[in-house]
Protein backbone atom coordinates (compact mmCIF):
# COMPACT_ATOMS: atom_id res chain seq x y z
CA UNK A 1 0.00 0.00 0.00
CA UNK A 2 1.53 3.48 -0.69
CA UNK A 3 0.84 6.50 1.20
CA UNK A 4 -0.27 9.19 0.08
CA UNK A 5 1.76 12.75 0.46
CA UNK A 6 4.60 10.52 1.60
CA UNK A 7 7.04 13.24 -1.07
CA UNK A 8 5.24 16.23 -0.18
CA UNK A 9 8.10 19.07 1.38
CA UNK A 10 7.96 19.92 4.70
CA UNK A 11 9.44 22.96 6.83
CA UNK A 12 12.32 21.63 7.44
CA UNK A 13 12.84 21.02 3.26
CA UNK A 14 12.78 24.55 2.90
CA UNK A 15 14.49 26.09 6.12
CA UNK A 16 17.92 24.13 7.28
CA UNK A 17 18.14 25.93 10.26
CA UNK A 18 14.16 25.86 10.75
CA UNK A 19 14.99 25.44 14.82
CA UNK A 20 17.52 28.80 14.68
CA UNK A 21 14.74 30.25 12.78
CA UNK A 22 12.19 29.45 14.64
CA UNK A 23 14.01 30.98 17.97
CA UNK A 24 14.52 34.18 16.16
CA UNK A 25 10.93 34.60 14.92
CA UNK A 26 9.90 33.96 18.83
CA UNK A 27 12.36 36.35 20.34
CA UNK A 28 10.84 38.98 17.62
CA UNK A 29 7.80 37.80 18.87
CA UNK A 30 7.99 38.43 22.59
CA UNK A 31 9.17 41.97 21.78
CA UNK A 32 6.04 42.45 20.07
CA UNK A 33 3.55 45.53 21.63
CA UNK A 34 6.35 46.98 24.25
CA UNK A 35 6.28 50.21 23.15
CA UNK A 36 2.79 50.25 24.32
CA UNK A 37 3.41 48.79 27.56
CA UNK A 38 4.58 49.97 30.82
CA UNK A 39 8.21 49.86 31.28
CA UNK A 40 7.96 47.39 34.51
CA UNK A 41 6.41 45.25 31.97
CA UNK A 42 9.68 44.71 29.87
CA UNK A 43 12.44 45.91 31.97
CA UNK A 44 14.21 44.20 34.95
CA UNK A 45 17.11 46.87 35.16
CA UNK A 46 14.10 49.89 35.75
CA UNK A 47 16.42 52.37 33.92
CA UNK A 48 15.12 51.50 30.66
CA UNK A 49 12.17 54.69 29.26
CA UNK A 50 10.10 53.48 26.30
CA UNK A 51 11.42 54.23 22.78
CA UNK A 52 9.43 54.50 20.06
CA UNK A 53 9.37 50.94 18.77
CA UNK A 54 9.15 47.60 19.58
CA UNK A 55 12.24 46.60 18.69
CA UNK A 56 13.96 49.04 20.38
CA UNK A 57 12.05 48.51 23.78
CA UNK A 58 15.08 45.97 25.40
CA UNK A 59 16.32 45.80 28.73
CA UNK A 60 20.02 44.66 29.11
CA UNK A 61 19.17 41.76 31.53
CA UNK A 62 17.87 40.71 28.40
CA UNK A 63 20.83 40.12 26.27
CA UNK A 64 23.48 37.79 27.29
CA UNK A 65 26.31 39.18 26.24
CA UNK A 66 25.75 41.53 28.81
CA UNK A 67 25.48 39.78 31.81
CA UNK A 68 29.68 40.00 32.02
CA UNK A 69 29.77 43.68 31.77
CA UNK A 70 26.51 43.52 34.36
CA UNK A 71 28.41 41.42 37.04
CA UNK A 72 27.19 42.57 40.24
CA UNK A 73 25.12 45.54 39.26
CA UNK A 74 21.28 45.26 38.33
CA UNK A 75 21.90 47.49 35.03
CA UNK A 76 25.17 47.61 32.61
CA UNK A 77 25.43 51.70 33.36
CA UNK A 78 25.90 51.12 36.42
CA UNK A 79 29.57 49.36 36.00
CA UNK A 80 32.08 51.87 37.25
CA UNK A 81 33.39 50.96 33.63
CA UNK A 82 30.25 52.33 31.43
CA UNK A 83 31.06 55.99 32.92
CA UNK A 84 34.51 55.80 32.11
CA UNK A 85 34.63 53.79 28.27
CA UNK A 86 31.19 55.17 27.39
CA UNK A 87 30.65 58.84 28.54
CA UNK A 88 34.43 59.94 29.41
CA UNK A 89 34.95 62.77 27.27
CA UNK A 90 38.73 62.32 26.45
CA UNK A 91 37.75 58.30 25.49
CA UNK A 92 34.77 59.68 22.80
CA UNK A 93 37.72 61.78 21.50
CA UNK A 94 40.04 58.79 21.17
CA UNK A 95 37.49 57.32 19.51
CA UNK A 96 36.83 59.96 16.98
CA UNK A 97 40.21 60.09 15.99
CA UNK A 98 40.30 56.13 15.55
CA UNK A 99 37.36 56.02 13.39
CA UNK A 100 38.99 58.92 11.29
CA UNK A 101 41.68 57.28 10.61
CA UNK A 102 40.25 53.93 9.67
CA UNK A 103 37.19 55.17 7.71
CA UNK A 104 37.32 55.23 4.12
CA UNK A 105 33.51 57.01 4.36
CA UNK A 106 34.17 60.64 2.88
CA UNK A 107 30.59 61.55 4.45
CA UNK A 108 31.24 60.23 8.01
CA UNK A 109 34.88 61.12 8.26
CA UNK A 110 33.99 65.06 7.39
CA UNK A 111 31.26 64.66 10.17
CA UNK A 112 33.91 63.70 12.65
CA UNK A 113 36.89 66.09 11.21
CA UNK A 114 34.35 69.24 12.61
CA UNK A 115 36.23 70.57 15.33
CA UNK A 116 32.90 71.23 17.60
CA UNK A 117 31.40 67.54 17.49
CA UNK A 118 27.56 67.98 17.52
CA UNK A 119 25.46 66.05 20.51
CA UNK A 120 24.39 63.95 17.19
CA UNK A 121 27.85 63.16 16.63
CA UNK A 122 28.67 62.62 20.53
CA UNK A 123 25.89 59.83 20.61
CA UNK A 124 26.88 58.31 17.63
CA UNK A 125 30.48 57.79 19.25
CA UNK A 126 28.85 56.37 22.15
CA UNK A 127 26.89 53.88 20.58
CA UNK A 128 30.07 52.65 18.66
CA UNK A 129 31.87 52.68 21.56
CA UNK A 130 29.11 50.49 23.67
CA UNK A 131 28.98 47.77 21.25
CA UNK A 132 32.82 47.41 20.74
CA UNK A 133 32.85 47.29 24.93
CA UNK A 134 29.67 44.81 24.74
CA UNK A 135 31.56 42.47 21.77
CA UNK A 136 34.39 42.26 24.13
CA UNK A 137 36.64 44.96 21.67
CA UNK A 138 35.43 43.16 18.30
CA UNK A 139 34.10 45.10 15.83
CA UNK A 140 30.95 43.38 14.90
CA UNK A 141 31.67 44.41 10.54
CA UNK A 142 30.34 46.63 8.44
CA UNK A 143 26.49 46.55 7.94
CA UNK A 144 26.01 44.76 10.94
CA UNK A 145 23.69 46.80 12.86
CA UNK A 146 22.54 45.88 16.78
CA UNK A 147 19.91 47.41 18.83
CA UNK A 148 21.63 48.93 21.95
CA UNK A 149 19.36 48.77 25.27
CA UNK A 150 17.18 51.15 26.24
CA UNK A 151 18.56 51.77 29.26
CA UNK A 152 22.30 52.69 27.36
CA UNK A 153 19.94 54.72 24.60
CA UNK A 154 18.56 57.06 27.91
CA UNK A 155 21.57 57.70 29.76
CA UNK A 156 23.28 58.66 26.29
CA UNK A 157 20.44 60.68 25.49
CA UNK A 158 20.73 62.31 28.70
CA UNK A 159 23.87 63.55 28.64
CA UNK A 160 24.17 64.09 24.49
CA UNK A 161 20.33 65.64 24.22
CA UNK A 162 19.26 67.11 20.94
CA UNK A 163 17.50 70.76 21.80
CA UNK A 164 14.21 69.35 20.03
CA UNK A 165 14.24 66.18 21.51
CA UNK A 166 14.00 64.74 17.89
CA UNK A 167 16.09 61.09 17.76
CA UNK A 168 16.45 58.82 14.86
CA UNK A 169 16.29 55.78 16.68
CA UNK A 170 17.18 52.16 15.30
CA UNK A 171 17.77 52.04 11.67
CA UNK A 172 18.27 48.56 9.73
CA UNK A 173 21.45 48.35 7.79
CA UNK A 174 21.17 49.13 4.13
CA UNK A 175 23.48 46.51 2.86
CA UNK A 176 22.08 43.72 1.29
CA UNK A 177 22.72 40.26 2.64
Amino acid sequence: MTSPYKFEPTKLDFCDDYDSFNSNHNEFSQCFGRSLLQINNWCDCQKCTILPTDRECICCSEIDILNKLRGIYKCVIENPSFSKLILDEEVIEITRKQIISKTKNKGKKKLLCNTILENKTRRYLCYKQFVFWANEWTPIGKGNRVVIPACVINVIRTKYAEEDGQYTGFKNSKIPY
